[in-house]
């Protein structure tokens, strides 16, 4: 008798393996990446080989225009990403997908980002931890109402090891019995069955229809975390992180890589605002080793591009994506090991780069992440007092004359998952520079008060964040959201604006 365990595993593992159509179509609706320089790589998905285009025209125009044909394989589970180019900003755009047998797609529309390299005005919303099992609430359209510029996916944007670990794999297809039951009843054919197709399978899962609506017409920015990655508290040393690394790419338009063949860590900029995203895995020392000078994060040349990169920015922002949350509040001790997943275990490594930004007088820095699984928010180094413009129970402005170099750290997740953490505010916290400050979740929302079910999704929590460089001064808001569960409604819970 196999149990349900591996039974799951397996059946997922077969998705889509079969029924493939004569003819070419959409395997799904097109993912829209970042506008940088004009120009715009929209990831297509097809259910067979051949090849495909992409014609395109803003709502002004009546001639489409149209990309070069590019051919699809089962190599790279038929995608490939189709350059949208000559794109004008802050501008609508009608595209659609031709088939090399003169058959198209339906069509989608999507809106390019505000001028680079000038002030302006833009927003984006920013999550992680979006796990298939917990989909039931349609997050997508609440981001979709609000007009996002783009969406920021910090991370676990799937989860390899749980409903099915295919990181057990090799270990169920080497006992020879399981594997011969399941073969007896259908459930498996042992040529589709590798890890690679397992991570293909896992995010085939996760693009539910509402996702694909939202990823068709608003740009994601994404990387990953430990989940997507491979495994819980995952680091360098996972045996995986090749398969994992090619199908992300399978899965996300093409990002502009520092580098191709290693950690998927790059730089984009939307007006004068300048955004460095992290890779926090693929160079990651084990989070049990001793904190010091030999143990990293981001490894020495992810981390010498960050700093020279931050010293080089003339802008007035600098955002910065971390999967794993910078502050000292917490971070994952979970897999049995020793020491912290977050920013945490890795304060030396933190420290140096924090030191940097001081010694250099960066101004402006700001650090977005998921996986902590509650919002928080908070000024990694600053120094008493903390002066504040003005303050109510639920918002707080502050200013970067009176702050100077402090790095503030904001952290909103999970996008949708029932597992959720945090506790009341910690008076005493409030006077020490490590903590400055906290946001935690609203009394209807904290954990002891949530009856946790299979049957609905417990939470939702997104960060939106709008920044304007166009006003006298700059400055940069942020607002926490958070599911009611009772009501269905996306509340916000707390606001901080940042003046430059």
């Amino acid at each position: 008798m196999i149990s349900k365990k591996i039974t799951m595993l397996f059946i997922i593992l077969v998705l889509f393996a079969c029924g493939r159509k004569e003819s070419n179509d959409l395997f799904r609706q097109p993912v829209v990446g970042v506008i940088q320089n004009n120009q715009v790589p929209v990831l297509i998905k097809t259910i067979a080989e051949g090849e495909v285009r992409i014609e395109y025209k803003s709502t002004d125009e009546s001639a489409g225009r149209f990309t070069e044909w590019e051919k699809l394989s089962e190599n790279y589970d038929n995608t490939t990403n189709l350059i949208l180019t000559d794109l004008n900003p802050n501008t609508e755009y009608n595209y659609r997908v031709e088939f090399e047998d003169g058959n198209y797609s339906k069509w989608f529309k999507f809106k390019t980002f505000p001028e680079q390299g000038v002030a302006g005005k833009f927003n984006f919303i920013f999550s992680a931890c979006l796990r298939e099992k917990y989909m039931g609430f349609n997050i997508f359209e609440k981001i979709e109402q609000s007009s996002p510029s783009f969406v920021a996916l910090l991370g676990d944007q799937m989860y390899s090891d749980y409903d099915g670990n295919l990181n057990e794999l090799e270990r169920y297809l080497n006992n020879d019995s399981i594997r011969q039951a399941m073969v007896d009843e259908g459930e498996i054919v042992l040529d589709d069955i590798t890890v690679l197709g397992a991570f293909r399978n896992k995010y085939n899962r996760v693009y539910g229809a509402n996702f694909q609506n939202m990823a068709s017409s608003i740009p994601l920015m994404a990387i990953w975390d430990d989940h997507d990655y491979g495994r819980d508290n995952s680091d360098g040393t996972y045996p995986y992180k090749k398969e994992a690394r090619k199908v992300f790419k399978e899965n996300f338009p093409d990002y502009s890589f520092v580098d191709e063949d290693g950690g998927i860590y790059y730089k984009f900029s939307i007006a004068d605002v300048d955004f460095f995203v992290l890779d926090t895995r693929w160079y990651r020392s084990p989070m049990q080793n001793e904190d010091g000078e030999l143990k990293t994060m981001l490894g020495s040349e992810q981390l010498e591009w960050l700093l020279n990169e931050l010293k080089n920015s003339k802008a007035k922002f600098k955002i910065v994506f971390s999967s794993v949350p910078s502050n000292d509040y917490g971070g994952d001790t979970s897999s049995g090991r020793d020491g912290f997943d977050s920013w945490m275990g890795y304060t030396f490594e933190r420290n140096k780069i924090l030191s940097f930004i001081d010694k250099n007088q960066i101004y402006g820095v700001m650090i977005f992440s998921g996986d902590q699984h509650y919002p928080s928010a908070h000024i990694l180094n600053w120094k008493s007092p903390l002066n504040y413009v003005s303050k109510t129970d639920n918002s707080i402005e502050y200013s970067l004359e009176n702050l100077g170099t402090a790095v503030f750290d904001f952290s909103a997740s999970p996008l949708s998952y029932r597992k959720t953490t945090g506790h009341p505010l910690i008076p005493a916290n409030q006077e020490n520079p490590r903590f400055s400050y906290e946001i935690f979740r609203p009394e209807w929302a904290m954990p002891e008060k949530v009856e946790y079910n299979d049957d609905i999704i417990i939470t939702s929590v997104y960060g939106a964040v709008e920044i304007d460089t166009e006003s006298s001064p700059a400055n940069v808001s942020v607002k926490f959201y958070e599911l009611n569960s009772e009501t269905s409604k996306m509340v916000e819970i707390y606001s901080i604006k940042v003046t430059y």
